[in-house]
């Protein structure tokens, strides 16, 4: 009985954490006094059901009042939900693009919204671990449901509505939080309309932070978009191949449907996972695979626990992008930001190909903002007194070539499964979306 009470003391509470009530109808959003930026949450249960339906109306809303709006949806990972230390550091995020002059000067309304579940199920150090199968499968089971696809959709489709002067549309995932954005779009992704038009998606960009899935449904991704595109060398584009069915519109080689980003150094989703993995296969007595097919290699197969046991971003048959060192660099004369500014140089300046910068030092600086939950958007936030700048280059190492991207990201950059909020991480993220948006 002791053993019972300890442990349910040990969960975590189920939520929602940020209610809305006849009093506060809009508690599920917040913001600085200036407006600069809002920021919502939609918080789903372990079987991806909406905690509380008025979270999704109260992003709506914002976003309908929005002339210019320029939208991050944001999924949190394992360890994570909507009161952890990742809500302060998306915070930090959306406040450094609203400090950026050029958000101000095209009057852009920069909003986001952070989709909780319960990645943190356990709160007892150690234990917490032992979640990992848990929080794995719960995970699944909100991508497997209606409710996040559903929202993620009314949120895209609300941002690009007719009467909008301009509007983009980007999603994030993180860890499992990757698997979640993985496995709620891969089904759009592939879905056509009743025209026969595919690739109607109402988002304008998707990107995962060291996905911490398994690599099958990855792999069968990029088949079918093996099966649907060829690459043109000439157009720089995805083009359809003879024979396929419906209308395939040629697709930019720099506008990927889908890119995972990988930290070279990522012990989390490297190395604990495939031990987590192969445990679960022990445990389950799993020996039986079938032989599947690589993609882009010509019909070679392998034995898909190649796929089931790795991440994708750790998956030698998938890898198709790596970013690589172009050595050090000067920044721009004309930048008016002060902080991360190769930031402001990624979004402004169009280098060549898929070069850009990096501007800081990854010491994990901008930590200091985020020591909980909590964000101070009236804080001054200077530069980094470690400024190094930087260029690199995203480029094209083997595999598939399809329009979804799956790159190793050097230590320098994103370091280790929790980097994606570094500096360095940003500028990268900034790149892909002027890349993107065709800038």
């Amino acid at each position: 009985m002791l053993a019972s009470a300890m442990l349910l003391g040990a969960c975590a509470a189920y939520g929602p954490y940020h209610p809305n009530t006849a009093t506060e109808p809009l508690n599920s959003v917040r913001g600085p006094a200036d407006g600069r930026y809002k920021m919502a949450f939609i918080e789903f249960g372990d079987q991806g059901s909406a905690l509380d339906e008025s979270q999704r109306a109260a992003a709506l809303s914002v976003i309908r009042k929005a002339e210019r709006p320029l939208l991050f949806v944001y999924i949190h990972g394992w360890q994570n939900d909507a009161v952890s230390g990742d809500t302060c550091k998306f915070e930090h995020f959306l406040d450094t693009l609203s400090r950026f002059p050029e958000m101000r000067e095209h009057k852009i309304d920069l909003i986001g919204v952070y989709i909780a579940w319960r990645g943190k199920d356990l709160t007892v150090p150690g234990l917490d671990l032992l979640t990992f199968w848990n929080r794995k499968s719960t995970g699944g089971e909100v991508a497997a449901q209606n409710g996040c696809l559903a929202a993620i959709s009314e949120l895209a489709l609300a941002t690009r509505a007719p009467d909008k002067k301009l509007h983009h549309c980007v999603l994030m995932g993180h860890s499992f939080g990757g698997l979640v954005l993985g496995n709620t779009i891969s089904h759009s992704i592939l879905d056509a309309s009743s025209t026969g038009e595919r690739n109607s998606n109402p988002w304008d960009m998707a990107v995962a932070f060291n996905s911490a899935d398994d690599s099958i449904s990855t792999r069968q991704l990029m088949s079918e978009l093996d099966n649907i595109y060829k690459y043109d060398p000439v157009r720089h584009a995805y083009v359809g191949r003879s024979g396929v069915l419906g209308t395939v519109a040629p697709i930019d080689e720099n506008r990927p449907l889908l890119v995972m980003l990988q930290a070279e150094n990522d012990q989390a989703t490297g190395g604990f996972f495939p031990i987590g993995a192969g445990l679960a296969n022990l445990v389950g007595l799993r020996y039986h695979w079938t032989q599947v097919s690589v993609p882009g290699r010509n019909g070679e197969k392998v034995s898909e626990k190649e796929f089931e046991t790795r991440t994708p971003g750790n998956n030698k048959y998938l890898i198709n992008y790596q970013v690589v060192p172009r050595g050090e660099a000067t920044p721009p004369p004309w930048l008016k930001g002060i902080e991360n500014r190769a930031v402001e140089a990624n979004a402004v300046h169009n280098l060549r190909g898929r070069v850009f910068y990096t501007s800081t030092k990854n010491d994990g600086h901008e930590n200091k903002y985020c020591q909980g939950s909590t964000y101070n958007p009236d804080e001054r936030k200077l530069a980094s007194d470690n400024e190094v700048w930087r260029k690199w280059e995203i480029v094209y190492t083997g595999n598939a070539r399809v329009p979804f991207w799956i790159v190793r990201v050097p230590k320098e950059i994103i370091s280790g499964h929790g980097g994606l909020w570094s500096d360095n991480s940003i500028a990268l993220f900034t790149a892909l979306y002027r890349l993107h948006s065709g800038r």
